[in-house]
């Protein structure tokens, strides 16, 4: 099931990413002061930083071999529904990115929040992922059993 799950989530962002770079012409106003949607290739990493492209896939193709590792190792045990969902979503996030980067050497953003940044719906999961995944933490030491099981 979490494989279908994490095969949904990449899905979506797929979908969504195609739909923007077919339909945004150059941006459309959601609400005019603040909130856009903006097609753009972004090369760069979270919040336009840059880094050498070679070094940016080793790190990223590392940081999902570690992702899935730990989650495998440590988390899975658990028996966690919860926390099977958090990880869904930060592997969906980091296997699409990665796939987006390798082949095209960016990836498409088009949500922009003005004076904050542009991202898509997989950065979104990154967001997700910690809000799950720490309540997931809380609720299991609080019981010590399962969470959400």
């Amino acid at each position: 099931m979490l494989y279908l799950f994490i095969s949904f989530l990449i899905f979506s962002d797929l979908l969504s990413k195609y739909i923007a770079k077919t339909q945004i012409e150059w941006q459309i106003d959601l609400i005019s002061w603040i909130l856009f949607l903006k097609y753009i290739e972004n090369p760069w990493i979270a919040f336009w930083i840059w880094i050498n492209w070679i070094t940016l896939k080793i790190i990223t193709i590392a940081l999902i071999m570690v992702i899935i590792w730990y989650y495998y190792t440590e988390e899975k045990k658990k028996n966690s529904l919860l926390i099977d969902i958090s990880f869904a979503f930060i592997i969906s996030w980091a296997i699409w990115n990665a796939i987006e980067r390798i082949y095209n050497w960016s990836v498409i953003d088009f949500i922009w929040i003005k004076y904050f940044a542009i991202f898509n719906f997989a950065d979104m999961y990154i967001s997700i992922w910690v809000f799950l995944y720490i309540l997931a933490i809380l609720l299991y030491n609080k019981n010590k059993n399962e969470v959400w099981k």
